[in-house]
């Protein structure tokens, strides 16, 4: 069986120098390929890639995407990774660190279950004396934290292995450009693929890690961050659920959780605590109604 690793990255070439040195090491990672989508046009990741020692142990393909946006790159890697006739594809960030079995648990879970899509856990590394209320906090990582081999019904592109033909079927537009600057992209392939009857499985020990930096333990940078994610969540069900009935559904709940979130506001004056709780829910409702007004967000990161 043949895999090849798909990588998009975005202005991080020490990142993706050190995804590849990863690499390296892991289990069982046999008839392997790479390949490497920058999506900045001065090229630095792919440069990176080019500069490789000749003994590296795997062929790396890296091209540049000019387009700017997640969903260019992420089509790119894939319509080029498909000409390399692979049966599998995997797909990893530019700022993740596979652990060595990462590959292997993929594949053993897909040819235990014959599974489509076979996605594993994305774990936050945080820095030294980071309070435990943020490590918590759900929006950090992609970990759905149910058994080995579980159905389930993905929703992160950061960690997961899809059979070739499965795919293939997507073909031309893999990802929708509508999440280009905004992401959701990956939520709209996966919801998709659901629809297409692809079965999805999880894979508990084919962990990744991903490294959180400081600029991400700001308010400003959570408040983004959850607004953006609700805004997108809402995008999808309105582009894959369109109509006026499934409009009206979506649009109750989020008067609901409007509700909520006004009222945990007002007991959050009077109990602190509950401060944090109430804030997040007030950006989430924020999100989802910018998205019911027809305003897409911007996602003010990398990829």
């Amino acid at each position: 069986m043949k895999t090849v690793i798909c990588v998009c990255t975005y202005k991080r070439p020490d990142g993706i120098r050190l995804l590849l040195n990863e690499l390296t090491r892991l289990d069982g990672a046999e008839n392997l390929e790479i390949c490497v989508v920058d999506n900045d046009a001065d090229g630095e990741g792919a440069a990176v890639c080019n500069s490789l020692p000749a003994d590296y142990p795997y062929p790396v393909h890296a091209m540049v995407e000019p387009q700017a946006g997640i969903s260019p790159a992420r089509n790119k890697v894939v319509a080029f990774a498909l000409t390399l006739q692979p049966d599998f594809l995997a797909f990893l960030d530019d700022d993740e660190r596979p652990e060595t079995q990462w590959l292997s648990e993929l594949l053993r879970v897909q040819q235990a279950t014959d599974a489509d899509v076979v996605g594993g856990p994305t774990l936050s590394d945080f820095p030294d004396n980071v309070p435990d209320s943020i490590k918590k906090n759900p929006y950090f990582g992609a970990d759905l934290g149910i058994n080995d081999a579980q159905s389930c019904q993905l929703q992160a592109a950061g960690n997961f292995l899809i059979k070739a033909d499965v795919i293939n079927t997507m073909a031309p537009t893999f990802f929708h450009p509508a999440f280009a600057q905004s992401g959701g992209e990956d939520l709209a392939f996966f919801t998709q693929l659901a629809k297409n009857g692809a079965s999805m499985r999880w894979a508990a020990n084919a962990i990744v890690h991903e490294a959180v930096p400081a600029n991400r333990l700001t308010q400003n940078w959570m408040k983004s961050r959850v607004i953006n994610i609700a805004n997108s969540r809402v995008r999808v069900m309105q582009m894959l659920e369109p109509g006026p009935i499934a409009a009206f559904i979506r649009g109750i709940k989020t008067v609901a959780l409007g509700t909520v979130a006004g009222l945990s506001s007002l007991i959050a004056l009077a109990l602190p605590d509950k401060r944090d709780q109430a804030r997040m829910l007030r950006w989430k409702f924020w999100g989802k109604m910018s998205a019911h007004l027809r305003m897409a967000t911007t996602r003010g990161e990398g990829h």
